[in-house]
């Protein structure tokens, strides 16, 4: 079973073209077993032709190098230099038969025709030319072999002569043209057949990685402004992929917003920036349609609607999805180009697709922002665990036990090999990930639920995580203490924690350094906690404005946590200066939380 599976694999790893030569080889047999039977017949039925030792030692030569091609195609070795070669020398073979077998030359055309027609289909057009030019011209001999002692060669003898010239010449154009031709005209019908489910594979693809990072976006953030930004944007992409990039088209997302039913601009895309907030009239046209239907709507007279040109003045067709959620419709996306008939009934279906994706996430988004208003100290713990350990995962144990299942995998293969040295050496390797790995997921799980923390409280936590740190990563963790006794409760001391877990999985990842110094400072109002590395540093501005597109929100999200207990978060870097982060508690606002 395991030959078996080696030669199937091997087999479909070996190059298109040896099935090709394989097939030239096969029939190559067929094509010396015509030229013998045309040898020995003819010796046979002409008494005046015999078979000479010439003749007997061209075809064994023939036989020879066919073995050896036979040969090197089962080694897996046959270059295109060598199928040149092969070749040629098929032209030499049927170039000595035409000469030695000369009385009975008529009879030889199928065994002329044969390397012709192999480097027609071979390579192209040219190449069968330049096989049948040296066989035509063999046929021409007989020509000039009536011209002799300059006299004029009478027409009737003539004649004939030229007529089999014409006929055997003709027969080697067109077998030299024609197959090369037809292999010519199939590549590139293929080629294009290619093309064509290429170009449908790679819109697939993309837009199957855009619809994955919506729903990872749209997952990982909370603020429904974003949501909304990250669904019109993917959106975009989305329509793009078919329908090819158009830089002049605007994109708009209304939502109902208080008891006027007017719509409010909450995002765009290439919009001027007074529109942004504006309230815009629902009746009639477009919007109305899509409202009143409750499905994706249609048009190509966009320059006639003016809440249309409200937005693009150049628009000349539209594409208007509603945010609809049970019987309840939020507002539309809305999308305007100045190309016509730009949108497809395809382009309904994937606007559909984002606008269902995105209404998910717009009222939980807007939940949050309820609860969030009405009791701001409450943290979605257990949710934020969930994403943390998926994203701790993914960038962590699971690259490990994916190295290992690999290492295994080459284990094996080398096991097969007899290799048992060599397979020791890898074993031991596969402990050493297998017990770093171990220590990586202590440790994500003493950060997730440091036990410590509750009972002991931030310092030791904070001492016991950078020790764990220490003894797994490559990077030194260093906490510096002063003058915090417990001035916050657990809650805060737990956000506090969380901070600096995120801080310094950022640092791990992105800051490249050797050290990362972890200060608390307790002053008289409030707790000063300062993440500070040496590593690499980044533009802050530069990738704050992009965290529309990105899927990290680490930065955010510890910004975030400071204001539920009543904190603040700054981030300071520079390239080439490491980073800070530095987080500010204050006391009574713990406590009037706690009261």
């Amino acid at each position: 079973m395991v030959n078996e599976q080696n030669v199937t694999e091997q087999d479909n790893t070996l190059p298109s073209r040896f099935k090709l030569d394989w097939l030239v080889s096969n029939l190559r047999w067929l094509w010396y077993i015509l030229a013998a039977l045309v040898i020995f017949g003819g010796s046979y039925l002409s008494e005046g032709v015999t078979v000479n030792t010439q003749l007997l030692t061209i075809l064994g030569v023939g036989v020879i190098l066919n073995l050896l091609y036979a040969g090197l195609l089962w080694a897996g070795f046959f270059p295109n230099w060598l199928a040149v070669v092969s070749v040629v020398i098929d032209v030499g073979f049927a170039i000595a038969l035409l000469i030695l077998l000369s009385n009975y030359v008529e009879f030889l055309l199928p065994l002329a025709v044969f390397p012709v027609l192999i480097a027609s289909l071979r390579w192209n057009v040219e190449a069968g030319l330049v096989a049948a030019i040296p066989l035509i011209i063999v046929y021409a001999a007989p020509i000039f072999t009536l011209y002799r002692n300059d006299e004029v060669v009478n027409r009737i003898d003539l004649l004939p002569v030229l007529l089999n010239f014409g006929m055997n010449g003709l027969t080697l154009l067109f077998v030299g043209i024609l197959p090369g031709l037809f292999v010519d005209q199939r590549v590139k019908v293929a080629q294009e057949d290619d093309a064509r489910e290429l170009e449908q594979l790679r819109v697939a693809n993309k837009r199957s990685k855009i619809i994955s990072d919506l729903a990872v976006t749209l997952s990982s953030t909370l603020d429904y402004r974003k949501v909304l930004r990250t669904a019109i944007d993917s959106a975009y992409e989305a329509i793009s992929a078919a329908a090819g990039d158009d830089e002049s088209t605007v994109g708009v997302v209304l939502l109902f917003e208080g008891e006027d039913g007017r719509l409010t601009v909450a995002a765009g895309r290439n919009i001027a920036r007074n529109l942004q907030g504006r309230k815009i009239s629902a009746e009639g046209g477009l919007i109305s349609r899509t409202l009143e239907t409750a499905e994706t709507t249609i048009t190509n007279s966009a320059q006639n609607e003016k809440s249309l040109t409200y937005f693009s003045p150049r628009c000349r067709s539209a594409i208007c999805a509603p945010l609809r959620a049970g019987y309840n419709t939020y507002g539309v996306i809305l999308f305007c180009s100045t190309h016509p008939k730009r949108y497809t009934e395809e382009h309904k279906e994937l606007l559909t697709t984002f606008c269902s994706q995105s209404i998910i996430a717009l009222q939980n988004a807007q939940l949050f922002e309820d609860v969030r208003f009405e009791q701001q100290k409450i943290l979605e713990k257990e949710a934020e665990a969930r994403r943390k350990l998926a994203r701790d995962l993914h960038d962590g144990p699971t690259q490990s036990i994916a190295a290992i299942a690999m290492r295994l995998n080459f284990i094996k293969m080398v096991v097969q090999n007899n290799d048992l040295d060599k397979a020791y050496d890898e074993l031991i390797k596969v402990e050493d990930i297998a017990q770093s790995t171990t220590k990586e997921i202590r440790t994500m799980l003493f950060a997730m639920r440091p036990v410590i923390l509750e009972t002991q409280g931030l310092i030791p936590a904070l001492e016991q995580y950078a020790n764990r740190l220490n003894e797994t990563e490559d990077f030194r963790v260093n906490i510096l203490e002063r003058n915090y006794n417990g001035q916050l409760n657990k809650e805060a001391e737990g956000v506090v924690f969380a901070i600096v877990e995120e801080a310094v999985g950022n640092a791990k990842k992105h800051a490249e350094a050797s050290e990362i110094k972890i200060s608390v400072i307790g002053r008289e109002d409030s707790l000063m906690v300062e993440i500070r590395d040496n590593g690499v540093g980044f533009d802050v501005d530069a990738t704050t404005s992009t965290y529309d597109q990105r899927t990290s929100l680490g930065l955010i999200n510890m910004n975030e946590r400071a204001e539920l207990v009543g904190g603040h978060c700054v981030l300071e870097s520079a390239r080439g200066k490491g980073t800070a982060v530095k987080v500010e508690i204050p006391y009574h606002n713990v406590k009037d939380t706690v009261s």
